[in-house]
């Protein structure tokens, strides 16, 4: 399916002209960050619907807490019946990975926008990403859900460069949800694209080295109820609402430290990492062993939580 994808600044001047030169697909910029939001979706939703273009929606993503930058794109999703799997568009200059992977937790039918130097590393399977491969003429998507391959095209009916895509019906919402978020009220099956997700965030908050193959089989079972118990979780090795939100607070990187708010599980995997009890309360006694861990890996050892320590902490397999 040949398609384009727009934002507020895209001048199309006649849908009809759009759909006559052969795009039967439009992905439309909603929101950016944790507060942009296109002014002009609703006229361009409409406008494409009545010509009977399938319609999706994407998020401009940047480096604030990945839930929050979630819920800000699902708010103006959630306004609107979608024919196309929402997705999370990422280009920033440095990748955060952790970013894109805590993201994408969020919702199982998201899919993911990135050139190579994302795409090739996120660990996420070929069928749930479009790639940006400009400049090329592809016949087909391959194994992934989407190809961009003009950041300069023209299309009749849309003044200027267009972005021109060749999509798979892998993008297609069907008749899932496309707000779902990744709350399994049983065991997660293997072979769902949710365990690949687990099993990346498992590696990185517990330095587990396991397996990233969507089988949720003992090991990784055995990792969830792992981190459930440090968490103070029951340990039931079900990752439900409760274990995804102790994730989501400690990918969301607070600032952590005595006189900080309360962040029960950040703390607690600041004090898994740092040593001593793991009560989920930052006192002095996490304080020193933060200085200390903090000194031991080259920090400024003021006891603080910070970005540079939670880069440490999560960045790297120390």
């Amino acid at each position: 399916m040949k398609g384009i994808d727009i934002y507020s600044e895209t001048n199309i001047t006649d849908w009809n002209a759009v759909k006559a030169s052969g795009v039967e697909v439009v992905y439309i910029k909603l929101t950016d960050g944790l507060t942009y939001n296109n002014p002009k979706v609703e006229e361009q939703y409409k406008a494409a619907k009545a010509v009977g273009l399938k319609v999706g929606g994407y998020h401009f993503g940047e480096k604030n807490a990945p839930q929050a930058e979630y819920e800000h794109f699902k708010s103006i999703l959630d306004k609107y019946d979608w024919d196309l799997k929402p997705v999370l568009d990422y280009e920033v200059g440095i990748p955060d990975m952790n970013f894109v992977t805590q993201f994408m937790a969020q919702n199982p039918n998201l899919l993911l926008y990135a050139s190579h130097n994302v795409a090739d590393k996120c660990g996420l399977p070929k069928n749930k990403i479009w790639v940006a491969e400009p400049n090329t003429n592809p016949t087909s998507t391959g194994e992934y859900a989407g190809i961009q391959y003009a950041w300069t095209g023209r299309v009749n009916g849309l003044q200027g460069d267009a972005d021109v895509d060749l999509f798979s019906d892998l993008i297609l919402a069907g008749s899932a949800s496309i707000v779902a978020k990744v709350q399994a009220t049983g065991p997660v099956q293997s072979g769902d694209p949710t365990v690949r997700i687990i099993q990346q965030q498992l590696n990185t908050l517990l330095k587990k080295g396991l397996a990233v193959d969507s089988i949720n089989g003992p090991a990784t079972i055995a990792a969830i109820k792992e981190f459930q118990g440090i968490m103070g979780l029951v340990p039931d090795g079900i990752w439900g609402p409760k274990t995804a939100g102790a994730v989501g607070q400690i990918y969301s990187r607070p600032t952590d430290g005595v006189t900080y708010a309360h962040m029960e599980y950040a703390t607690r995997y600041i004090q898994f990492r740092c040593g001593g009890s793991i009560d989920g309360t930052f006192g002095n006694q996490t304080k020193i062993n933060v200085q200390n861990w903090q000194a031991k890996h080259s920090l400024s050892a003021d006891g603080v939580v910070g970005a540079a320590t939670w880069e440490k902490l999560l960045d790297e397999n120390v």
